[in-house]
């Protein structure tokens, strides 16, 4: 079973490695941390599913550049999942154009046949 602290520790391991493989471009590793009913809405606006997400990270239709995540608050939903929430700074290249982006974000991750994936995510831009 897992605490409240040991999700604090998990969302911190999940979210890091979704970003390296973000940073890196990675989709073929990046499918594998994502559930199939992954609903990713980005701060535009725009909602992907699994498929379309995982097309654009292959597209390179955002580049991302730097990101700095900092995770604030982590709710255990049972033992098979958890919100968690928090801020963002990053670096990125959306369709070929420069941007410095700072929002908030929440995740929702599942362990799905003993494998934790991202469920949901959703940011929102903070203010320039």
């Amino acid at each position: 079973m897992t605490t409240g602290p040991d999700f604090f520790d998990l969302a911190h391991k999940l979210e890091d490695t979704r970003w390296q493989l973000l940073l890196n471009a990675d989709a073929n590793a990046l499918t594998d941390l994502l559930s199939d009913d992954l609903q990713f809405v980005h701060s535009s606006g725009l909602k992907d599913d699994k498929t379309n997400y995982l097309d654009a990270v292959r597209a390179g239709t955002v580049i991302y550049r730097s990101a700095n995540s900092r995770i604030e608050t982590v709710v255990p939903l049972g033992d098979e999942s958890f919100v968690a929430s928090g801020a963002l700074k990053m670096e990125a290249t959306v369709r070929g154009t420069e941007r410095s982006l700072h929002s908030l974000f929440m995740v929702v991750w599942r362990r799905e046949q003993e494998t934790w994936r991202l469920v949901a995510h959703q940011t929102t831009l903070l203010p320039a």
